[in-house]
C-alpha cells in the first residue's frame, strides 16, 4: 500500500449501505491497527446476533401467548419482529466481514439483506415514533375510541409498508460489483460521493432527525400533562398504565443511546475530507451500537418490563408444571405396570 491512497470503504464500516470516503496519508502501522481493529466486529456481531435472536425470541413469545394484550404490546411485538428480521440476515453481513468484503450470495441476496437492514432503521424508529405518539393520546385523551388494538394493528402495518417504500432508492442502486477480482455487494450510486452525500441527508432526516422532532414534541406533551394533571388531582394511574409509560420511555432512551452517535457521525462524516484515524474508529464503533440496539431492547424489556418478565415466569412454572404431571403420570404408568405384572406372575405360578 502507498502512502497516499484513497480509501472508500463501503463495506469495511460494517455495512455496505455506510459509505466513508477519504483521501488522507495512511502509515503502514495505522493500515495495520484498523485492520486488526476490524477483524473484532466479525466476532461482536456474532455474539449481538445470538443473543438477540433468544431475546426478541422470547419477547415475541411473551406477547403472542398473552390472551389479553395491551395496545402497547402490538407495538413491542412489531419492534420485536422488525430486530428479529435483521438478525436473521446479520450473519451475511458477518460472513461478509470474515471473507473480507467478498460477497457471494449473488445479486438478488445482495438486495434483499440491504433492504432488510435498512429498512429496520425505518421500521424501528417509525414504530417507536407512534409508540410515543399513542402514549400521549392514552394520557392526555384517555377517552379515545380509535385506540384500539385493531387499529393499531394498522397503524404498524403502515408503517412497516412506509419503511419498505423508504428503502426503494437503495433497491435501485445495490447491486453486485467486481473490485480487485472481489465480488461486493454496495450501495453504486451513479455520482458517487455526490448522490451519497444526498441519500445521506435523506437516511438522517426521515430515519432520525424528524422522528426526534415528533419524539420530544409528544414526550414533552405527556410529561406536561401528567405534571398538571398531578398538581390538580392526586390521581393515580392503574399499575398497567405505569408499566406501559415506562416501558415506552425505557423504548425511547435506549433507541437515542443507540442511534444517536451513529447519525451524528454519519452527518459529520458529509464535511470532512480527510478523517483521523480516531474518527474512523469512531464511526465503526457507532455502527456497531446502532446494530446493538436490536440486541439491548429486547433485553431491557425482558429485565425491567416487569408484565412481560411476570408473563416468561408464569410459562416456565406452567412448564415445570407440565414436565412434574407427565413424571407423575410416567411413574404411576410403571407403578401400575409392575402391579399388573406381579399380579399376573402370582397368578401363573
Amino acid at each position: 500500500m502507498n502512502g497516499t491512497d484513497v480509501v472508500c470503504n463501503y463495506e469495511a464500516l460494517g455495512d455496505s449501505n455506510n459509505t466513508l470516503c477519504t483521501n488522507r496519508s495512511v502509515s503502514p502501522y495505522d493500515v495495520i491497527d484498523l485492520a486488526s481493529f476490524m477483524h473484532v466486529f466479525p466476532s461482536v456481531y456474532g455474539i449481538l446476533c445470538t443473543i438477540g435472536v433468544i431475546a426478541n425470541g422470547l419477547v415475541i413469545y411473551a406477547v403472542a401467548t398473552c390472551k389479553k394484550k395491551m395496545v402497547s404490546d402490538i407495538y413491542v411485538l412489531n419492534l420485536a419482529i422488525a430486530d428479529m428480521l435483521f438478525l436473521l440476515v446479520m450473519p451475511f453481513t458477518i460472513h461478509q466481514l470474515v471473507r473480507d468484503q467478498q460477497w457471494v450470495f449473488g445479486n438478488a441476496m445482495c438486495k434483499a439483506v440491504m433492504v432488510v437492514d435498512v429498512s429496520n432503521q425505518f421500521t424501528t424508529v417509525g414504530i417507536i415514533t407512534v409508540l410515543c405518539v399513542d402514549r400521549y393520546v392514552a394520557i392526555v385523551h384517555p377517552t379515545s375510541e380509535k385506540r384500539t388494538i385493531q387499529w393499531t394493528m394498522v397503524i404498524n402495518g403502515m408503517v412497516w409498508v412506509g419503511s419498505f417504500l423508504l428503502t426503494v432508492p437503495l433497491m435501485l442502486y445495490t447491486r453486485t460489483v467486481r473490485k480487485k477480482h472481489v465480488e461486493m455487494c454496495i450501495v453504486d450510486l451513479p455520482r458517487g460521493p455526490q448522490d451519497m452525500y444526498w441519500y445521506t441527508l435523506y437516511q438522517s432526516t426521515l430515519g432520525f432527525i424528524i422522528p426526534l422532532v415528533i419524539i420530544s414534541t409528544f414526550y414533552s406533551l405527556t410529561l406536561y400533562h401528567i405534571f398538571r394533571s398531578m398538581r390538580r388531582v392526586k390521581r393515580k394511574q392503574s399499575v398497567w398504565a405505569k408499566r406501559a409509560t415506562k416501558t415506552v420511555v425505557m423504548v425511547i432512551t435506549i433507541f437515542l443511546v443507540c442511534w444517536s452517535p451513529y447519525h451524528v457521525i454519519q452527518v459529520i462524516n458529509l464535511s470532512i475530507r480527510s478523517p483521523t484515524n480516531t474518527f474512523v474508529y469512531a464511526y465503526n464503533i457507532s455502527i456497531c451500537l446502532s446494530y446493538s440496539h436490536s440486541c439491548i431492547n429486547p433485553l431491557m424489556l425482558l429485565i425491567f418490563a416487569q408484565n412481560y418478565r411476570e408473563r416468561l415466569c408464569r410459562w416456565k412454572g406452567q412448564w415445570r408444571a407440565q414436565q412434574r404431571s407427565k413424571s407423575t403420570v410416567a411413574k404411576a404408568d410403571v407403578i401400575s405396570t409392575v402391579t399388573a405384572d406381579t399380579s399376573y406372575r402370582c397368578t401363573v405360578v
